[in-house]
């Protein structure tokens, strides 16, 4: 009994929306694509910020037991590209082309001037932004979705509240089969505008927090990295 009056409710909202005005039907089909485009970014920057959790672990542990900058650039050199190792890599690089530059120009003074120290530190943050910049494409996508989807459900809404109003005047009566249709395709339209922006708006704020605490991680290391330099007597 239960299964036939859901397939019933199921019957009776497909049959409400095929039904429905040209324009429900348009807002209706504007706020499915972008479900549909929110729920592939959502899964999509999920999968991405699953990996960078595993690259981090992964960083965290080989560079454990490291004593100094040359076993941790060792270490990391042994990992697949990931932000983490990229700042120790950005970092041996820098220092090694460097030195052979010094090297050629038979320069013998040791540790970085104050304008290598700020080219280097430059370079690192340089790095960091294109990560960052990275792990945000299609974030904002997310937020476009979250404050438009809304919009189209409202005025999905008032075109079903117009149709109900047209119902009325057509019968000549308010009785609930005259506002019934046009009360059903408004709330239709206002449960999709919704159904689309709040997983939008949701994901939007968790993304954007992890691509924040991202960046603190990446700069806090590249912080630390510069700092162990300097204790080693390489600045």
């Amino acid at each position: 009994m239960i299964q036939d009056s859901a397939a019933l409710t199921d019957t009776g909202l497909i049959h409400l929306i095929l039904g429905a005005s040209i324009e429900t039907q348009v807002v209706l089909g504007i706020c499915t694509v972008f479900s549909v485009a929110s729920w592939y970014i959502i899964a999509a920057k999920w999968w991405e910020f699953r990996g960078l959790a595993s690259h981090r672990k992964a960083f965290e542990r080989a560079v454990e037991r490291m004593r100094d900058s040359d076993e941790r650039l060792q270490a990391v050199a042994l990992l697949d590209d990931s932000p983490y190792a990229e700042v120790v890599r950005g970092t041996g690089r820098f220092i090694a082309d460097l030195s052979a530059a010094m090297q050629r120009n038979n320069v013998t003074r040791s540790g970085l001037s104050l304008t290598q120290l700020e080219a280097l530190t430059l370079t690192i943050e340089a790095d960091i932004s294109a990560t960052i910049d990275e792990t945000r494409r299609m974030i904002p996508l997310l937020a476009v979705v979250g404050a438009t989807a809304p919009l189209l459900g409202l005025f999905g809404t008032v075109i079903g509240i117009m149709n109900a109003f047209l119902g009325i005047a057509s019968k000549g009566t308010g009785n609930i089969g005259a506002v019934a249709p046009g009360i059903a395709e408004a709330l239709i339209a206002t449960a999709a505008g919704l159904g689309a922006a709040i997983p939008a708006v949701i994901a939007y704020n968790v993304f954007t927090g992890r691509s924040e605490r991202l960046e603190g991680e990446l700069e806090r290391l590249a912080q630390e990295t510069i700092g162990a330099l300097g204790r080693e007597g390489r600045l």
